[in-house]
């Protein structure tokens, strides 16, 4: 059973460095905002952007909208089964974040269809060096360079 984050203590882990902080609602709605940290990803593609090679005792912390949203739950119960045993709610969700007068930021170079029509279409490239940064060391081993794909 996954523990219930507060806002405080989201804010506090957030504060002390990176954390594992997945926003589980659709890449266009974080786009349009998410609490800062937080990486995308929707709860049909949770556990092929990251979790299922994250070590099993890794801080892992999910949210959604807040509200009658039962996304972060359901992501919570995703990620049990894959047998992390440390994952956490933020149950208030980007709701309970803005409504406690936190920062909310928008994607940088956000997709165009968040806007109007599709115009581009772009790799994301994530050595292996970003991904252990971004995700504060919760990942079991440092994947293969080619696994993440080119760039720097």
């Amino acid at each position: 059973m996954a523990n219930i984050l507060s806002t405080q203590e989201l804010y506090r882990r957030l504060e002390a460095g990176p954390v594992a902080l997945f926003d589980v609602r659709g890449d266009i709605e974080y786009e349009q905002g998410h609490i800062p940290g937080a990486k995308t990803a929707p709860l049909g593609s949770l556990v092929f952007r990251g979790a299922s090679v994250m070590n099993p005792d890794s801080f892992v912390a999910v949210y959604s909208s807040g509200g009658d949203c039962e996304l972060a739950a359901d992501a919570v119960e995703r990620l049990e089964r894959l047998r992390l045993t440390n994952v956490h709610r933020y149950e208030a969700g980007l709701q309970g974040w803005r409504d406690a007068g936190h920062r909310i930021v928008e994607s940088v170079g956000d997709k165009a269809h968040t806007r109007g029509p599709f115009i581009e279409c772009r790799a994301v490239n994530l050595t292996a060096e970003r991904a252990e940064r971004a995700y504060g060391g919760a990942f079991a081993r440092k994947p293969d360079e080619s696994a993440w794909g080119a760039g720097g």
